[in-house]
């Protein structure tokens, strides 16, 4: 009997490639998967854990939360822990692309870029169901314009077909509102957390760091004793990255640009 998955996806950040005034340094995707059965006790943790420890009564969204909370790292990594030791057993997948380490003319407009992001969170999850001889409804945010929501369509089939040789194992896209399911919320939340996690330290990493003596931008990835800031909370979401299956060993969380890799297995890793 095939295992049935939901797929959750969420993004955060700006979706052009070239750097404004203002705009993130970063993009990231995020997916969270749970097996179809256990979808309502999934939600039901997430809306206890919600009002208990977030004080939030209206839909679980990053931009709900009040600006305070944003800032309070144990607050945010006591909410993850729980999430992850209350809910039943899921799996994260996370795509960060550093739009200052990226280039290349296919990628500037804005839909290709999006596409090309997902398209890489696809082909591990394509691998995945098919690998587990598993299924999946796919459910994404409904914040993009129509255009881009049948350009990402017809993209994910192409991905997911060429990359399990045979025609995609989850279902066409349902589009919804984050603040209409708990659990894209929570993937929303999630995404949010990185990209404020990964903009802080850009923004307020000192030039050299006194520990290691790394120079700027550098020291995220290879020291953990940097001075970044949110670095216990999003411990929690690099450790979702990683999970042990029967037969399958999933590494959720992907980097682009790739070459740079090797780089940031410090900060990604599992604790």
């Amino acid at each position: 009997m095939k295992d049935k998955w939901l797929v959750f996806c969420e993004e955060a950040g700006d979706k052009e490639l070239m750097l404004k005034q203002g705009s993130s340094s970063f993009y990231i995707v995020t997916s969270i998967l749970i097996k179809q059965e256990d979808e309502q006790s999934f939600i039901d943790a997430i809306e206890d854990l919600k009002n208990k420890i977030l004080g939030m009564k209206g839909p679980l969204e990053w931009k709900h939360l009040y600006g305070t909370k944003k800032r309070n790292d144990k607050l945010l990594g006591r909410f993850l822990k729980k999430i992850g030791e209350e809910s039943p057993h899921f799996l994260v997948s996370n795509v960060i692309c550093n739009k200052r380490e990226t280039t290349g003319p296919g990628l500037i407009d804005k839909n290709t870029f999006m596409n090309y992001l997902y398209g890489l969170m696809f082909k591990r999850i394509s691998w995945f169901l098919g690998h587990t001889n598993s299924t999946a409804r796919l459910i994404i945010d409904r914040n993009t314009d129509k255009l881009a929501q049948t350009s990402l369509h017809h993209y994910i089939s192409l991905i997911s077909r060429g990359q399990t040789g045979q025609p995609p194992r989850h279902s066409k896209p349902s589009w919804i509102n984050p603040e209409d399911h708990p659990i894209l919320g929570l993937a929303d939340f999630v995404s949010g957390i990185s990209l404020r996690s990964l903009d802080n330290y850009l923004k307020n990493s000192h030039a050299i760091c006194n520990p290691c003596l790394t120079k700027r931008n550098n020291c995220i990835y290879r020291c953990t004793r940097s001075n970044y800031e949110y670095q216990a909370s999003y411990r929690y979401i690099a450790d979702w990255n990683y999970d042990q299956l029967p037969s399958w060993n999933w590494r959720g969380l992907l980097y682009h640009p790739f070459e740079y890799k090797d780089d940031y297995k410090n900060l990604f890793q599992p604790r």
